[in-house]
C-alpha cells in the first residue's frame, strides 16, 4: 500500500535528481558558452532543445496518469510525499530558459530600453532558477498528517502546525494552493530562513504534491472535522477509515 500510494514517486527521488542532473547540469554547462559565444548559432540552439526536447518528454510521463487518491502508512503519521519528478523537470527547464535570455541580452550591442527590460527579465529567471533548485532540495509540497496535528514543507520553511491551532481547513484553489486558517499562531513551529511569527495562513503548496490534491483537501478538513480520527492516524486501519468517509 505504501509503494502504490506514492504514485509518481516510482520514479524516485534518486530519478528524478539524475533527470535534474544531465538535463539541467548540460544546460548550466552551457550557460557560459551563451555568453562568451553569443555571436554563434549552436549554444542558444543547445539550450532550447534542453529545453523543449527533454520538457515535452517529462510532460508526457508525468500527465500519462492521473495522481492516486492515496497516503503513504508509516508509524504514527500519513504522508503525502512531493512530486520530485514534477519539481526536477521544473528546476531543469530554468537555466535552459537563463541561457537563451542571457545570449539575445548580449548580442545586443546597443543598449536601450529594451536591453534594460530584457536584463530585468533575466534576472527573474534567475531567481526562479534558484528558487526551484532549493524547492527540489527541500521536497517542497511535503505534507505529513499526525494524531497531534501537521507538518508542511515549503519552499525555505517547515511548518508544524497542532490541530488546534487550525481555525478553517483548505478549500480548493484555481492554483492548487491550500489554505490553512490559523487561530492560534503562537502554538506553530517553523523552521527555516523566512519563517515568520503571528502566521494568519499558511499555504500547502499541494499543487507539487505527488497525491490528488481534492484529496488531500478532503483529508485535511476529515481531521479537523473528526477529531476522534486522529488517534488512528498512521495506521492501515486508520486509512482505511479515512477512505470509506472520503468521496470516491
Amino acid at each position: 500500500m505504501s509503494q502504490s500510494a506514492n504514485g509518481e514517486e516510482g520514479l524516485g527521488r534518486r530519478n528524478a535528481w539524475l533527470y535534474y542532473l544531465l538535463v539541467g547540469g548540460a544546460a548550466i554547462v552551457l550557460l557560459p558558452f551563451t555568453v562568451v559565444l553569443h555571436d554563434q548559432l549552436w549554444p542558444q540552439l543547445a539550450e532550447v532543445l534542453l529545453l523543449i526536447v527533454p520538457g515535452s518528454i517529462a510532460f508526457v510521463m508525468g500527465n500519462r496518469r492521473p495522481k492516486p487518491r492515496l497516503l503513504v502508512v508509516r508509524a504514527g503519521e500519513f504522508i503525502a510525499p512531493p512530486s520530485y519528478f514534477g519539481l526536477a523537470t521544473t528546476a531543469a527547464s530554468w537555466p535552459a530558459v537563463v541561457g537563451i535570455l542571457l545570449a539575445t541580452l548580449f548580442d545586443d550591442d546597443d543598449w536601450g530600453v529594451f536591453s534594460w527590460m530584457l536584463f530585468a527579465v533575466t534576472l527573474g529567471c534567475a531567481y526562479f532558477m534558484v528558487l526551484s533548485f532549493v524547492m527540489l532540495v527541500r521536497g517542497t509540497g511535503l505534507l505529513v498528517l499526525r494524531p497531534d496535528g501537521l507538518c508542511v514543507v515549503d519552499a525555505f520553511v517547515t511548518y508544524d502546525v497542532p490541530w488546534e491551532a487550525i481555525m478553517t481547513g483548505p478549500l480548493p484553489t484555481v492554483f492548487g494552493i491550500g489554505r490553512l486558517g490559523i487561530l492560534w499562531p503562537e502554538l506553530v513551529k517553523s523552521r527555516g530562513p523566512l519563517r515568520r511569527r503571528n502566521l494568519q495562513r499558511i499555504q500547502l503548496q499541494l499543487q507539487r504534491s505527488a497525491v490528488h490534491r481534492e484529496f488531500l483537501h478532503d483529508a485535511v478538513n476529515h481531521y479537523l472535522n473528526h477529531p476522534e480520527d486522529r488517534g488512528v492516524i498512521g495506521t492501515n486501519e486508520g486509512l482505511e477509515r479515512l477512505l470509506g468517509a472520503l468521496p470516491a
